[in-house]
């Protein structure tokens, strides 16, 4: 797992309040991890600390698994 994988993985893990071995690419946000509206602006939060992406509150709308989440920031890399 690289870096950037890893540090998504351990902040959805915390966000959702899971382990990160239960975690894969295809878990739905909303329907599988129960991640809400102010979950996923923590989410961009994080991320923009953890790995300096910019992702505005619009933009994390966006993604429906951790894969697309994957997905949109290494567009922001």
């Amino acid at each position: 797992m690289d870096d950037t994988k890893r540090a998504v993985y351990e902040i959805i893990a915390k966000i959702a309040k899971k382990d990160m071995a239960e975690l894969d690419s295809e878990l739905r946000l909303a329907e599988d991890l129960r991640m809400k509206s102010v979950s996923r602006i923590e989410l961009a939060a994080l991320l923009e600390d953890k790995l300096g992406v910019a992702i505005d509150n619009f933009e994390i709308r966006k993604p429906k698994t951790i894969g697309e989440v994957l997905k949109l920031v290494s567009s922001k890399l």
